[in-house]
């Protein structure tokens, strides 16, 4: 009840950037929705039960200049739903830390965090490992068949044979 009081946290507090309100029975997190300063939420081991619960809050993860970039919910009903993080991270985008685990901006849906170039560049940089890993291997295995032609062991196998 002291959480939407007017002389509780439904006074405007514009400098405000973390709350523990762990294990104190909430089952919403609309008393949080207008503390747009908010960098850290923790909310461990509270009733909040749905990501409707969670949705008031969404507010200070999608607006311009949002700095909400911590939310912990574990031990609450609603960490244990299907798709937890990916849910939470699409209904809060500021997000860079749910419960214990860093996200890094989009990582929960397999997007590395940063700007558009970023991305671009990771996913040619983890083609050119890929690339590397395939010719490493490849090697390897020229390596081997080359050893037991040596010994007598085999019979050369071409590139496309296992």
């Amino acid at each position: 009840e002291g959480a939407s009081c007017e002389t509780g946290l439904a006074l405007s507090f514009t400098k405000l950037n973390t709350i523990d309100m762990g294990r104190n029975r909430l089952k919403s997190t609309k008393p949080f929705a207008h503390l747009l300063a908010l960098e850290e939420l923790w909310l461990s081991g509270n009733g909040i039960t749905t990501f409707e619960d969670v949705g008031h809050i969404s507010v200070l993860g999608t607006r311009h200049g949002a700095c909400l970039e911590g939310i912990y919910l574990e031990m609450n009903p609603v960490a244990n739903e299907f798709e937890y993080r990916k849910t939470l991270a699409d209904m809060i985008p500021s997000l860079k830390q749910i419960d214990a685990d860093m996200i890094g901006g989009n990582a929960a849906h397999g997007i590395p965090g940063g700007d558009a170039g970023r991305q671009q560049s990771m996913v040619a940089r983890l083609r050119e490992l890929q690339d590397a890993a395939i010719i490493r291997a490849r090697q390897q295995s020229e390596e081997q068949q080359q050893e037991e032609q040596q010994n007598g062991e085999a019979e050369p196998k071409t590139a496309s044979e296992p």
